[in-house]
């Protein structure tokens, strides 16, 4: 019984570190349409075992949805244009995030996402 209840406490310690370790702003460049580089800033909150957050482009903001995550990786997706984009992420231990756009009609996409300076 102890064995059981400290691998859960270590499991639960592993999380909160994880959800403290997301918050923030990140920023990335992605190629536009056109094939010159956009900035996108990517807000993320955890409150307990929830993601919130949104995604701003030179287009305006959009909020993220249907999230889900699961130890370092964590997904969401976004909405614009009649189009979902479904987002799949990475927390790497250099405080950089991998992003993957998946299953887009604009195709596959990867970017690093660094945490913001302030």
């Amino acid at each position: 019984m102890k064995t059981i209840l400290s691998v859960f406490l270590c499991l639960m310690i592993s999380a909160a570190t994880f959800a403290a370790n997301i918050d923030g702003t990140w920023v990335g460049n992605v190629k536009g349409p056109d094939g010159n580089e956009m900035a996108l800033t990517y807000v993320f909150k955890m409150d307990g075992d929830k993601l919130t957050g949104s995604v701003k482009s030179p287009g305006g903001e959009i909020v993220i949805a249907n999230t889900k995550v699961e130890e370092k990786t964590f997904s969401f997706e976004i909405s614009f244009n009649e189009m979902v984009l479904k987002n799949q992420c990475t927390f790497k231990d250099d405080d950089t995030i991998i992003l993957k756009l998946v299953d887009s009609p604009m195709g596959d996409a990867e970017l690093i996402l660094k945490r913001e300076k302030k």
